[in-house]
């Protein structure tokens, strides 16, 4: 029996019970955003629930849930709950690779940072975005896609029932009325500007890839499971180019799980705020358990 720490993209909803399960462990949040924010020359907002900085701009978002999966994961260690492999759901990587030693909570912040700004010219255009549709299977959307001549594509598959896409802006719109109208039970606009894992940025790929390199990335202590391709990642070499594939490719979140349910993990932990993949692993088969943090 093994156990698995995975850890979340961005925070839809906070259950507001983060802070309070941090501060009975002996971490403040506010002491981890004043330590990064020395190291990246970012003049970030301290934490409130209220905090509407950290909701509405993409890259705060981004490294406050990256944070919080940071804090999370070193409040389970001082409880002596380690994983034995950990994975990342999208730009969850990152707080993946510092869980398992391979990079310094200041590194991993500054690799979301660096990974925004090269992709920047296409966040600023406002032209793309992403959708999330439950209700559909892949191929109705792959044949909505076609017949309607969208410029989209499916980017991840969080289950059999949950996938989700990105593309040209106005398209994804256009995709969503289309969703409802062929019978999904739910779609929803993301609030990104940044159409990741897709066609759409791969002209960053090698930028991104000269970044990373000049990155000190460690060996991983614990095993990482690559969303891209559910292999097991350990050398630095393996990491470096898992980062690269993370930001420009495909992801299969389903496929990820199943693989660490192969791997005999059957206790899972989210590290983040909200419940994201706990919603998701709901719809994925396997003898396993999610344990939540907040009854700790």
């Amino acid at each position: 029996m093994n156990t698995a720490f995975i850890f979340p993209a961005f925070i839809a909803d906070y259950t507001e019970k983060e802070v309070d399960f941090l501060v009975r462990n002996g971490i403040d949040i506010n002491v981890y955003i004043k330590n990064v924010s020395g190291v990246l020359e970012l003049d970030l907002p301290l934490f409130s629930y209220n905090s509407i900085e950290y909701k509405q701009d993409e890259l705060l978002s981004q490294i406050i849930a990256y944070l919080f999966a940071c804090a999370i994961s070193d409040a389970l260690r001082s409880q002596s709950i380690k994983p034995d492999f950990v994975s990342g759901y999208s730009m969850g990587i990152y707080a993946a690779l510092y869980a398992a030693k391979s990079v310094t909570i200041e590194d991993g912040a500054n690799l979301i940072v660096n990974a925004f700004k090269i992709v920047e010219e296409v966040t600023k255009t406002g032209e793309y975005g992403m959708a999330a549709v439950i209700g559909l299977s892949v191929d109705d959307i792959v044949q909505l896609i076609s017949a309607n001549k969208l410029d989209a594509e499916i980017i991840n598959i969080n289950n059999k029932h949950s996938i989700v896409i990105a593309g040209v802006k106005k398209h994804i719109k256009l995709f969503l009325i289309l969703a409802q109208k062929e019978g999904a039970m739910s779609v929803s606009e993301l609030t990104v500007n940044t159409p990741y894992h897709s066609k759409y940025l791969m002209n960053y790929s090698k930028k991104f890839e000269n970044f990373v390199q000049s990155v000190d990335i460690n060996k991983a202590e614990i095993p990482i499971i690559s969303t891209y391709n559910q292999r097991l990642c350990i050398s630095s070499e393996d990491i470096k180019l898992d980062l690269v594939h993370n930001l420009t490719e495909k992801i299969h979140w389903h496929k990820t799980m199943q693989k660490l349910i192969e791997l005999d993990a059957s206790c899972f932990y989210e590290c983040g705020a909200g419940k994201d993949l706990t919603k998701i692993a709901r719809f994925i088969d396997g003898d396993y358990k999610i344990k939540s943090i907040y009854k700790l």
